[in-house]
């Protein structure tokens, strides 16, 4: 076994804020941790849990408006364990006077409008951050872009105004390092049918739109391209990816179904998996008071695995071997955390560089 070998095992026990931070030893370091050989056999990272969180006295009240915590790497070990470094974001000095309204694949987004409109885009990771300059409209809704495995740089698309069947949107690019309007977007929907469920995946935005479609937003043209769903879209409805293929996760309020997009042109999709609360709950039932409530939450990039929320956990489970694979309870904070959102993503190479 050679040296690099060596330290190609070492590097998969580390955690990955050290793997960030230890690209920056040698060139050697950075070309062995960033190639796709070590990036394969590192664990998949629950990069962000996004909840809100009651005070530890009962009071009612909210210390801050969301708390941010980093979770431990996801296995297949059945293990349960609590999430790690709630609220640790003390490094960023505008934690406390702005809200998180977004993240994507690592990196998160935090807006203040007061005394003016101000965007941070934050790295958890590295605990570094970059500050935006102000966009010259009002913003209505933003959604964070960022694809780690493809580019170190990211986008942050702000709608400021609506049309009949489409908006004005600003979008900025951290390549450019500068925002560009785009006055007529052009939904191919009408604009009171697109709801604000949201995912960025391979350089678009995805939204959901009422009764039952997707709109697909191409951050590099502009061209909004509209596929019927397989089911309605409901407060419960999400997008999302796993192993290259846009997903779809319905629900009727028993049971969730999983569809696979084949054909956009024709609106094909493939039912891949159900669900039901019998699967979670052996011997449970959607019928009963008792019975615990799961939401979906988010699908795995990689795996046919599934993160769903329950009342103070976050649960993975396998859709192949049909069992939990894995628990995380929120420590101290379960009994008054609802959780709002959870990033998933590999290790990757541009991580450590997004915000250098």
């Amino acid at each position: 076994m050679d040296g690099e070998d060596v330290l190609s095992e070492i590097f998969v026990r580390l955690p990955h804020k050290s793997l960030a931070r230890f690209q920056c030893v040698s060139t050697t370091w950075r070309a062995l941790i960033a190639g796709d050989c070590l990036r394969r056999r590192l664990p998949l990272i629950t990069s962000g849990v996004l909840f809100h969180d009651a005070p530890r006295d009962g009071t009612g009240g909210v210390r801050h408006p969301y708390t941010y915590a980093c979770a431990s790497p996801s296995s297949s070990s059945g293990e349960t364990g609590d999430v790690v470094d709630a609220d640790d974001m003390g490094f960023f000095p505008h934690h406390a006077t702005s809200s998180i309204i977004d993240g994507c694949n690592g990196l998160i987004l935090y807006y203040s409008s007061s005394p003016q409109q101000t965007f941070h885009v934050v790295s958890p990771t590295t605990r570094r951050w970059a500050a935006l300059p102000a966009p010259r409209k009002k913003t209505l809704l933003s959604v964070l872009s960022f694809d780690p495995c493809a580019s170190p740089h990211y986008k942050v698309v702000c709608f400021t105004g609506w049309l009949p069947r489409g908006a004005s949107v600003e979008v900025f690019d951290s390549e450019r390092g500068a925002w560009r309007e785009h006055d007529e977007l052009d939904f191919g929907l009408d604009t009171d049918a697109m709801s604000a469920t949201m995912h960025c995946f391979g350089g678009a935005v995805h939204v959901l739109a009422y009764s039952g479609h997707v709109v697909r937003i191409d951050l590099a043209t502009m061209v909004c391209a509209v596929t019927a769903l397989p089911a309605p879209v409901s407060y419960r409805a999400r997008a999302g990816h796993c192993r290259g293929r846009l997903r779809y996760a319905s629900s009727d309020g028993s049971r969730l179904r999983f569809w696979e997009l084949v054909d956009a042109s024709k609106s094909e999709w493939a039912l891949k998996h159900e669900l039901g609360i019998n699967d979670l709950v052996p011997g449970g039932s959607s019928q009963t008071t008792t019975a615990p409530t799961f939401l979906f939450m988010a699908f795995h990039p990689d795996r046919e695995v599934v993160y769903l929320w329950t009342p103070g956990k976050l649960v993975a489970f396998n859709m192949e071997q049909r069992r939990v694979e894995e628990e995380r309870v929120f420590g101290s904070a379960k009994e008054g955390a609802q959780l709002i959102q959870i990033w998933l993503f590999p290790f990757s190479r541009h991580l450590a560089s997004c915000l250098a």
